[in-house]
C-alpha cells in the first residue's frame, strides 16, 4: 500500500521535554493532519492537556505503558486510525518517560496487517542535556531509549558548557553509533529536517537495544508512580515555597512533578512541571465556566512516600470558609497546654 500513514515515536525520559517538542512539531507542519497518542503511565494523563490545539486528533492512554500493558490499546487505536485513514496525514505517538520504544516499534515492524497501513519512519529520543549523563549511569530505561533511537534531541542545550555538549554526544554514540545528535534549546529542533530522516528497518530499533543486556521491562519495583487529587484550590505563595524545599529535599527520589493545579483567585490552570531538583511553574489555559477545579498531580520515582508528600500538600490548601462564625471571642488556652498548642488552636489530647 503505496499511501501507507507516516509514524514516528517520540521517548525521552522523564522531563526530558517531549511534550513541549511535540508542541513544536505540530506547530511547524500546519496545515498537516497529524493524530497524537499520549501515554502516561499514571491513571491521569497531565500531557494530552498540555497539547496545543494543532494536533487533528489526540487519543490519551494511561494508567499503563505502550510497551507492556497497554500493548492491546495501542493495537486499538491503530485499528481505528486505520479505518480513517484519509482524515490523518500522520501518527506522531508520545511515549512514557519510563517506556521502552524497541518495543512499541515492534508492533509496527512484526505485525503485518499493521505494517499494511503504518510507515514507521524514525524514533526520535529526547534528552535533558543536564541530567541525561545521571540516567545513563542510573537507568536502564535511559539506556535503551539511547540505544532504540535513531536521533537524539538534546535539549536545554543552552543550560549546559559547550566542551561538555560534545563529550555527551560521544557518549551517547558509544551506546548507539548510529544516532543523528541534534542540540536545541526549550524544544526546538529542525523538525521538516527530523521528519525527512527515515532510519527504521527490521534489524534497526528493536536490534539495537539487545546490546542492553536483560529484558525489556522497566523496574516497576523501583520506579512508581502516583497521583494526588484535591477539589479545594492552593494558596499559591506558600505552595510554591514549598515546592522549591521539596524538590531539592527529594531530588534522588522524585524524578519528575507534573500537574494541573487550582489556585486562589486565579482564572486559570496553574501548570507545575519539575525534573529533580529543577521546578516551574506557569499559566495554563482558563477554567471554563462551571468546570470542577480539580488539582491533579503525578509523582514518578524511587521510594516516595505517599502519604508523606500527600500531608505536604494539604498543609498549602486553602481553608473551607465557615457558614457562620461559632463565637467572636477566641477560646482562651488552657494553662497545661504546650507552648507550640497555646498559639496554634489546637487543643492538647
Amino acid at each position: 500500500m503505496s499511501n501507507r500513514i507516516p509514524v514516528h515515536i517520540i521517548s525521552g525520559f522523564l522531563g526530558s521535554g517531549k511534550t513541549t517538542f511535540l508542541n513544536h512539531l505540530i506547530r511547524e507542519r500546519l496545515p498537516e493532519r497529524i493524530f497524537v497518542i499520549e501515554n502516561e503511565v499514571g491513571d491521569v494523563n497531565i500531557d494530552s492537556a498540555l497539547v496545543v490545539a494543532g494536533a487533528e486528533e489526540i487519543s490519551a492512554l494511561s494508567a499503563g505503558c505502550l510497551c507492556c500493558s497497554l500493548n492491546d490499546d495501542l493495537r486499538n487505536v491503530l485499528e481505528e486510525v486505520s479505518a480513517r485513514r484519509n482524515d490523518f496525514d500522520r501518527l506522531v505517538i508520545e511515549t512514557t518517560g519510563i517506556a521502552d520504544p524497541a518495543s512499541i516499534a515492534q508492533v509496527f515492524l512484526g505485525d503485518r496487517v499493521v505494517e499494511r497501513y503504518f510507515d514507521l519512519r524514525n524514533v526520535i529520543c529526547l534528552a535533558d542535556a543536564g541530567y541525561i549523563e545521571d540516567w545513563l549511569e542510573n537507568t536502564d530505561e535511559a539506556r535503551r531509549q539511547i540505544a532504540a533511537a535513531d536521533m537524539v534531541l538534546l535539549n536545554k542545550a543552552d543550560k549546559v558548557n559547550p566542551t561538555y555538549l560534545a563529550t555527551l554526544e560521544q557518549e551517547l554514540r558509544g551506546i548507539n553509533p548510529y544516532l543523528h545528535v541534534y542540540t536545541g534549546e526549550q524544544g526546538v529542533f529542525p523538525v521538516n529536517e527530523i521528519m525527512d530522516i527515515q532510519q527504521i528497518a527490521e534489524n534497526g530499533a528493536v536490534e539495537r537495544t539487545r546490546q542492553i543486556d536483560g529484558d525489556h521491562r522497566h523496574l516497576l519495583h523501583d520506579i512508581s508512580t502516583f497521583t494526588l487529587r484535591f477539589s479545594e484550590p492552593f494558596q499559591l505563595n506558600t505552595l510554591g515555597h514549598e515546592m522549591l524545599r521539596l524538590v531539592n529535599l527529594y531530588q534522588h527520589q522524585i524524578y519528575r512533578i507534573k500537574g494541573v493545579i487550582a489556585t486562589e483567585g486565579n482564572p486559570c490552570r496553574l501548570i507545575l512541571q519539575s525534573v529533580r531538583n529543577t521546578l516551574a511553574l506557569s499559566d495554563g489555559a482558563p477554567w471554563d465556566e462551571g468546570e470542577s477545579r480539580e488539582s491533579k498531580i503525578v509523582f514518578i520515582g524511587k521510594g516516595v512516600e505517599r502519604h508523606i508528600i500527600e500531608g505536604i500538600f494539604k498543609r498549602h490548601l486553602v481553608a473551607p470558609k465557615a457558614d457562620a462564625p461559632a463565637s467572636r471571642l477566641a477560646a482562651k488556652p488552657t494553662a497545661d497546654a504546650p507552648k507550640g498548642l497555646k498559639n496554634s488552636g489546637i487543643k492538647p489530647a
